[in-house]
């Protein structure tokens, strides 16, 4: 149990603010290993020798003696051993009981992050949710793993937000306030893409979005269909720990319904529109994979072909809106402002 925070109060006694506020003023010019060693020197910690896995080398350190702050890593590639790439603080390294249990911690080190710094420039999902923040000299990250770890991860200042995070993924999905309105149109799918590759990347970012969402706690909504048509298309959104997906299309197609092809393949007029509803999807991640073998279906019912196809989507939560982009789903985004 060595350099283990235990979960319950570990954030209740201000060892994670205090963490965060020594780590926001250094400053590692280059990134270089001199550099980090000169900048972190006041602070005690001391670097064991490094260690290759996997094409990277790693160099612990313990930002106290004891459970004070979990343990670090220091990250270089092997390529380039002595340019630092990360820093990584895992600050609890049990897994929880349960993914309700496991929101506690990370909800916790998000609101610290908040009141030190400010509203998080970015939001985002690698094998678990994560916040980040961009400082002079810096990005800091809060991440939290599958098994409920939670690590504060400090990066280069123009490190890619694919740096963030690390490991296996279910599907990657960004969410940040958009720059600016498209200069041009947005590119056609590559060629060659299939239904069934849009079908496989949708099940994984929809996998992803399910369970990351209710940890902010936050709200996806995510638009598929027609560049050119706006009238064509389907969405789907989070709702509490589960998933909906609406074949919205055919309110304005109704000439294009088959009610007994529906019904049959699970959908549901009660409502109005036709839906189906995932209660439990942040748990089941094989209602994602069936949520998206049914949207892909009505998008090709109402018509809609390959070389059309585009998506839009949100992410709200904690009194801020961004829009969400989903860089492995091989479809362009066309923002489509609110009317």
């Amino acid at each position: 149990m060595e350099n283990m925070i235990p979960r319950g109060d570990w954030l209740d006694d201000g060892t994670f603010r205090e963490l965060v506020r020594e780590v926001t003023p250094l400053r590692f010019g280059s990134w270089s290993l001199p550099e980090f060693v000169r900048a972190t020197s006041e602070l005690g910690w001391e670097l064991r020798e490094p260690k290759e896995v996997v094409g990277q080398v790693w160099r612990r350190f313990a930002p106290r003696k004891g459970p004070w702050g979990g343990y670090g890593t220091v990250i270089a590639d092997a390529s380039a051993p002595d340019q630092v790439r990360k820093l990584n603080v895992r600050v609890v390294d049990l897994p929880a009981e349960d993914i309700t249990t496991a929101a506690g911690p990370v909800r916790a080190a998000w609101w610290v992050m908040e009141e030190e710094l400010g509203p998080p420039t970015m939001w985002g999902g690698d094998s678990g949710p994560w916040m980040l923040w961009r400082l002079p000299g810096a990005c800091l990250l809060v991440h939290t793993h599958d098994e409920g770890e939670v690590s504060l991860e400090l990066l280069p200042p123009d490190a890619d937000a694919d740096a963030a995070g690390g490991g296996y993924s279910r599907g990657r999905w960004r969410a940040a306030e958009l720059a600016g309105p498209p200069t041009a149109p947005a590119a056609p799918p590559a060629p060659g893409t299939t239904w069934e590759e849009v079908e496989k990347r949708l099940s994984e970012a929809l996998r992803s979005l399910d369970h990351d969402t209710p940890f902010f706690p936050g709200r996806f909504i995510l638009h598929l269909g027609s560049a050119d048509d706006p009238q064509r298309f389907v969405q789907c959104w989070s709702q509490d720990l589960g998933l909906v997906v609406e074949a919205t299309g055919y309110l304005h197609r109704p000439e294009a319904v088959d009610t007994a092809r529906l019904t049959d393949n699970g959908w549901d007029a009660s409502r109005s529109v036709w839906q189906r509803r995932f209660p439990d999807a942040m748990d089941q991640p094989a209602h994602a994979a069936t949520g998206a073998r049914m949207l892909v279906e009505e998008l090709r019912h109402l018509g809609v072909g390959l070389a059309d196809l585009s998506y839009d989507g949100t992410m709200t939560g904690r009194g801020r809106g961004f829009h969400l982009d989903l860089p492995d789903l091989g479809i362009p985004r066309v923002h489509r402002p609110a009317e």
